[in-house]
């Protein structure tokens, strides 16, 4: 793959993932009834870190290569006009925009088990949590960069010691200590934290359809045909650990010298980068609200305020039913 193509590819997934994101966010802050007032504020939160993912990859447009023993970020975005620290940190926060992605998908199922059983969130409770799920990582991306040390990094020109013959022109290049162990550390992290996502959506699918069984007759119809449609947005949103697992998968193989490096350099971040570009569809396709406004169809507002039941809250409803 040539080097121009590589960044018309960056920019086109990181423009597009903006651009997506920005109007799933005018939908979920116009365009949402009040029944979905707690999922909008799940929604805005997810999008706001969808945008920041994508304005990272722009900020770095990285290839990854490594041959078991080190690893080396070759940055050519925008960030090259700064310095190395610049890149190093554009490329970690980019990996720590990606792991709160899944940490708040969790996060959101979480909140979906308590909005059926309990009641619906207050908006600010959500916007605390939403700081509190993403200082662990915003601290640990922190410490790290604090560790790079720009000038030990290796800027080579015309040559490296890494599969030299893959270079065609003078590029900067991040390696030593740091940037491996960084990078194990951050990859470890995502295949474990996609897992999670994994495991929380069997039960939350679970959960949610359980729910629409024995609660069937006490719901409304709004209620039904809300909580139905919760579980295609989950189906459809177990792809992003998939792009995740995929990333991570190619970053292997190179590191164990499985193939060589001429495609997955690439591969790697792009992998990466489908994930908050994918992401949106999920509640533009299967929100009934947001289709019918991108299709021009007008939608009946539900006559509904919360999404739990058709009393103050679900537990009451259960209760009633069990009764």
């Amino acid at each position: 793959m040539y080097f121009g193509t590589y960044q018309i590819i960056h920019a086109i997934l990181s423009i597009f993932g903006v651009g997506i994101n920005i109007f799933l966010l005018f939908l979920a802050l116009t365009k949402s009834p009040k029944i979905m007032r707690p999922c909008s504020a799940l929604i805005t939160n997810k999008s706001l870190t969808d945008i920041m993912s994508s304005v990272a990859n722009f900020f770095v447009m990285q290839r990854i290569l490594t041959d078991g023993s080190s690893v080396t970020i070759i940055p050519t975005g925008p960030c090259t006009m700064i310095g190395p620290t610049a890149c190093y940190a554009g490329h970690m926060f980019m990996g720590s925009f990606l792991e709160h992605n899944l940490i708040w998908l969790i996060a959101c199922y979480l909140f979906r088990y308590y909005i059926l059983y309990v009641c619906d969130p207050s908006i600010k409770s959500i916007i605390f949590a939403a700081f509190l799920v993403y200082t662990p990582s915003f601290v640990h991306m922190a410490m790290w960069i604090k560790l790079f040390d720009a000038e030990q990094m290796e800027i080579k020109m015309n040559e490296t010691e890494l599969f030299a013959n893959e270079l065609e022109f003078p590029e900067m290049q991040l390696t030593g200590r740091i940037v491996y162990w960084s990078s194990i550390v951050v990859y470890v992290q995502l295949v474990f934290t996609a897992l999670l996502v994994v495991i929380a959506y069997t039960w939350i699918r679970n959960v949610l359809i359980n729910f629409l069984i024995s609660m069937g007759v006490s719901l409304s119809k709004d209620v039904k045909i809300i909580n139905r449609q919760l579980v295609k947005i989950l189906t459809f949103q177990v792809c992003i650990p998939i792009w995740i697992f995929l990333g991570v998968f190619f970053f292997l193989a190179m590191y164990t010298q499985s193939t060589r490096p001429d495609t997955l350099q690439y591969a790697i971040t792009i992998s990466f980068m489908l994930a908050p570009v994918v992401s949106p569809f999920a509640y533009i396709f299967f929100v009934p609200h947001y289709w019918n406004f991108c299709i021009g169809k007008k939608y009946v507002a539900p006559a509904n305020s919360s999404i739990c039941g058709t009393s103050a809250t679900c537990g009451s409803v259960e209760k009633k039913s069990v009764a």
